[in-house]
């Protein structure tokens, strides 16, 4: 999938190694009441470092912002493809 320029994590600003994952995993589309296509689809996926995707995990993105403030305007920068939908569940239209 190709995307802007140089790739970087969509997170932490790093150039790699970089793997695509979902934004929001897509175990958790019951969670929130969505149908699991809205979360598994190329457009939902974004680069990420391989060592911030580990350290996320099944986080949401909420947790993983709470926890790491400094990536969210980067990555509301970043990820600026995302349908509302999943911004919304990524908490990017809170503020």
């Amino acid at each position: 999938m190709a995307k802007r320029g140089t790739q970087r994590c969509v997170y932490c600003g790093s150039e790699g190694p970089l793997t695509v994952d979902h934004v929001v995993p897509i175990g958790f589309w019951r969670q929130y009441g969505v149908r699991r296509r809205v979360l598994d689809n190329k457009s939902r996926t974004e680069y990420w470092r391989a060592r911030c995707n580990r350290e996320k995990g099944g986080m949401s993105p909420r947790e993983w912002f709470a926890r790491h403030p400094e990536y969210k305007k980067r990555f509301r920068y970043q990820a600026r493809y995302l349908s509302d939908t999943v911004k919304e569940i990524a908490g990017l239209l809170d503020d």
